[in-house]
């Protein structure tokens, strides 16, 4: 067993069922970039990692494994991952899987967010019935970082419209630049809650890495953002699961330097 304390883990991401606690992460597998589950029942300690995926050499994808978040939908479960090659944008592409951490595999051959795009850490959202990614258009291609919405098909295997720009980082008040006028947008994850959206999402701050909270009433926007940080503790790429009526912010920090993250888990009531 590995204790929470001693598990290095970036942008976690967890799933409760059947009294299991399942969280998800990346990490290099015999040299090879790779998705990964650890399992729990208490959140305190941890089973070794089991490989969800780990790429052939026919897969497009060789480098930056970042920020896997497993999603029930439709009886099935599924791995959405942001993936990169020397030849091919960064991308999200989603992998399906019949239990949450067994081995999953490519639901298409590469992935849904835009091609030629460099984008990273799509999330679902369901509403309705009907599926939808928030996903990140990077601030390495276009300096101020992006956050968009776009309906998939019900299969989730591609856009079933075109993408819809929701804000840029530069456009929020608490967020600063990285380096010279580069604005990043990481990790957006959303909630539903009294009849709002709330979506957390990463930028940085005066303090750091950080995390913000936006709400609208509609996906589509407009968003209302949130003066300040909620947090100044250099951490994010934050999700909420909800456990026995309870929601639970779970984010990583500190973000630097490399090996000293560490999972923080707190009791959170989204407004």
């Amino acid at each position: 067993m590995i204790l929470l304390e001693d598990l290095n883990v970036r942008d976690p991401f967890v799933y409760y069922e059947n009294g299991y606690y399942y969280l998800y992460s990346s990490r290099e597998v015999d040299g090879a970039p790779a998705f990964v589950c650890h399992k729990s029942k208490d959140l305190k300690a941890f089973g070794q990692p089991a490989i969800l995926f780990k790429p052939d050499k026919n897969f497009w994808a060789t480098k930056e494994f970042w920020a896997p978040e497993m999603h029930a939908y439709n009886g099935k479960y599924y791995l959405f991952g942001t993936l990169k090659s020397d030849d091919r944008a960064r991308g999200t592409q989603i992998f399906v899987c019949d239990t949450p951490d067994g081995t999953f595999t490519p639901l298409t051959e590469y992935p849904v967010t835009p091609e030629g795009w460099e984008c990273l850490d799509g999330t679902l959202v369901v509403e309705d019935g009907v599926p939808y990614m928030i996903f990140c258009r990077e601030w390495l291609e276009i300096v101020d970082g992006e956050i968009y919405v776009m309906q998939l098909s019900p299969d989730l295997k591609r856009a079933a419209a075109e993408p819809v720009k929701l804000f840029s980082a530069s456009s929020v008040k608490w967020t600063r630049p990285l380096g010279a006028n580069n604005y990043v947008t990481d990790g957006p994850f959303i909630v539903k809650e009294n009849g709002k959206y709330n979506m957390i999402w990463s930028s940085f701050s005066e303090n750091g890495y950080a995390m913000g909270v936006c709400r609208s009433k509609s996906l589509f926007g407009p968003w209302e953002h949130e003066p300040a940080p909620l947090n100044f503790n250099d951490g994010g790429h934050g999700m909420v699961f909800r456990k026995d009526d309870k929601s639970y912010l779970v984010y990583h920090a500190p973000n630097a330097p490399a090996g000293s993250e560490r999972m923080q888990l707190v009791p959170y009531e989204l407004s």
